[in-house]
């Protein structure tokens, strides 16, 4: 790279250069900023002319990120979060705040912590409100949070995560395999479970569900019945039925209470789950105390192993 025109660069080119970073795509990049293809071509533009280096490379459909872009993109994501954290006050006091905290997930065994983190949150509080956002598929994080649709996100583990985010594991949960006893019982080999019939969660997202992959790296398949966006529906839609679903065994609790479960007879890693932020709310006094008083909740909730 040549010596780098700093100021040439701004804090929208830096952002532009994340979201393409992120995404490899200029056309998802523009619908993660909001602008059109071309301003986010244009401003690629301009960034190559200031770092001296393509960024980025044409492969098959979409682009990859050159050799510089994977050196200046964890530079690039610290300054980015550093100037939007410019203007959050340093100190907070939970007594006059009135306003509402938003979380953004889909994990729904986890009700009973969250609910607890509700009361926690209003005794701490004189008026705080807090809002759940349906989350959807994981990758929508960066999305939500970005937008400020959501001041937090909890999420089944997706391994890396974007430059923009950081993150915390909450806590794991062993998967198993629930059905209706009245109408089946418990899968007891990989050959039986492979030949049930199955119900699944889709969350419309393009991910390999942690089952899925399992049974692809044991030369594996399933056959898939029934498929709902979320586990309230799919349990009252598999009652009566002699489907199987391989779920976090929190679910049986809430959405899956009254159904049998058993171990899958296959082996399966547990489900991680994260708290996850945006790196600009990282020093944010009022957004550290949101966050330690829901991790405190969660990770003391009885509800959970």
């Amino acid at each position: 790279m040549k010596n780098l025109d700093v100021l040439s660069l701004d804090g929208k080119l830096l952002k532009t250069f994340l979201a393409v970073y992120e995404t490899n795509s200029v056309t998802r990049a523009a619908e993660l900023l909001g602008v059109s293809q071309s301003s986010v071509s244009h401003s690629l533009n301009r960034l190559r002319d200031c770092f001296g280096d393509p960024l980025f490379a044409k492969r098959g459909r979409g682009i990859t990120p050159t050799r510089a872009s994977d050196v200046i993109a964890p530079r690039v994501s610290q300054i980015v979060n550093q100037l939007q954290g410019l203007s959050l006050r340093r100190e907070y006091d939970p007594k006059s705040d009135d306003s509402s905290f938003a979380i953004a997930t889909s994990v729904t065994e986890l009700l009973p912590a969250l609910l607890a983190g509700k009361k926690h949150l209003e005794m701490k509080s004189c008026g705080a409100r807090l809002k759940f956002v349906e989350l959807g598929d994981r990758n929508n994080a960066l999305k939500f949070l970005d937008q400020g649709t959501a001041d937090l996100a909890i999420t089944a583990s997706i391994g890396r995560y974007p430059l923009e985010l950081s993150v915390k594991r909450l806590y794991q949960d062993p998967i198993v395999c629930f059905f209706d006893g009245t109408q089946r019982g418990a899968p007891k080999t990989a050959s039986e479970y492979c030949a049930a019939r199955h119900a699944v969660l889709d969350f419309g997202g393009s991910n390999k569900s942690i089952v899925d992959r399992a049974l692809e790296n044991a030369g594996l398949s399933r056959v898939v019945h029934l498929a709902a966006p979320n586990s309230y529906t799919l349990s009252r839609l598999a009652k009566g039925s002699d489907l199987v679903m391989t779920l976090p065994r929190g679910l049986a609790s809430e959405a899956f209470h009254g159904f049998e479960f058993s171990p899958a007879p296959l082996p399966l890693p547990a489900v991680s789950y994260d708290l996850v932020w945006h790196r600009r709310f990282e020093d944010s006094a009022r957004h550290c105390w949101f966050r330690e008083t829901l991790i405190d909740a969660v990770t003391s909730s009885p509800h959970l192993d």
